[in-house]
């Protein structure tokens, strides 16, 4: 939903790569974060005593009196849950393209897909991708040529990166958060370059919690948590939009039928609203998503400033 309500280019507007915010990166950040061939993923056996030695080499031994005795405390870093099911609701190749309708009018459209597999920070990560492109009519209107991309992780389901390239006819935006949960901290690169406003640049870091998500690996990890099944219930979920901490609070609302092309789906509609420092930010979105094995998304609608727009699955491919 970010992606679709930052609209955000090309009237002799510059463009960005990833050289121009990566090469910025502090190194070892850099290192960290970079997307490696899954053939890197490195094969570990855990050895706790080796582990503990490791990390005493890398952080302060703290020491205190314990009666009449100096105990060293050895901080052991946390091995993030697996929270993969099996058999999993969405696999390497899965395609969804979606129409996004504005007044009730397709205007656009998103296609989702789960790319071959990576390596981040040495652990294995799904590479999701959203691209969202208007339809050549309305593109006399506003013209949107966007990609986002996160990198998911396999086994613990958050988010290790994501980044945005949005090219439109006002503007264009190039985007990376990544997420260090050994520090709890996002680092957030933003530049812009606007019609009306010019160039602008952001690099900030902020405190985030563990286990947090991007906003398109939220649309996979909601496929995948138990979800409640009786009015009124709800799940909250941390996620992280521009490097800043939010937390997206779904309700449940109803069963409902709902037809997508020939088929039909049995759906669990949820009521969606978005929190920031415990204050709500946004509200009037709903969600419905399949109540079978795979549990899709198919639609989403929400309010804006200017009327409304839904985004509602047209094809599984």
């Amino acid at each position: 939903m970010a992606l679709l309500t930052s609209c955000s280019t090309n009237n002799g507007l510059r463009k960005f790569d990833d050289s121009n915010i990566q090469k910025e990166i502090p190194a070892d950040v850099a290192e960290k974060f970079e997307v490696k061939d899954v053939s890197a993923l490195p094969k570990l056996t855990v050895n706790v005593e080796v582990l503990k030695k490791e990390v005493t080499k890398k952080n302060k031994i703290k020491t205190k009196e314990k009666k009449g005795k100096h105990v060293t405390e050895v901080p052991v870093p946390v091995v993030p849950p697996t929270r993969r099911v099996e058999p999993m609701p969405f696999l390497e190749g899965e395609k969804l393209n979606y129409d996004i309708r504005f007044m009730g009018v397709t205007a656009a459209t998103l296609a989702l897909e789960v790319l071959p597999a990576k390596v981040v920070n040495d652990r294995k990560v799904y590479h999701l991708s959203g691209h969202a492109k208007t339809l050549k009519l309305f593109e006399l209107v506003y013209r949107v040529d966007d990609l986002i991309e996160s990198f998911f992780d396999y086994d613990g389901l958050f988010s290790h990166r994501f980044t945005m390239n949005l090219d439109e006819s006002k503007q264009s935006r190039k985007l990376i958060e990544l997420y260090d949960y050994d520090k709890n901290k996002s680092f957030y690169w933003n530049r812009i370059d606007h019609v009306e406003k010019g160039f602008s640049e952001q690099k900030e870091e902020h405190d985030i919690k563990p286990l947090s998500l991007d906003p398109l690996s939220l649309l996979y990890f909601m496929r995948v948590v138990p979800l409640p099944q009786n009015a009124g219930e709800t799940i909250k979920v941390p996620v992280i939009m521009d490097g800043k901490q939010w937390e997206s609070v779904f309700t449940f609302d109803r069963k409902e039928k709902i037809s997508i092309g020939s088929r039909n789906f049995e759906a669990n509609v949820f009521k969606l609203e978005n929190f920031q420092n415990g204050e709500l930010k946004n509200k009037g979105n709903t969600v419905w998503i399949s109540n079978d094995e795979h549990r899709y998304f198919l639609r989403i609608e929400a309010k804006v400033k200017v009327g409304s727009f839904a985004i509602a699955l047209d094809r599984i491919l």
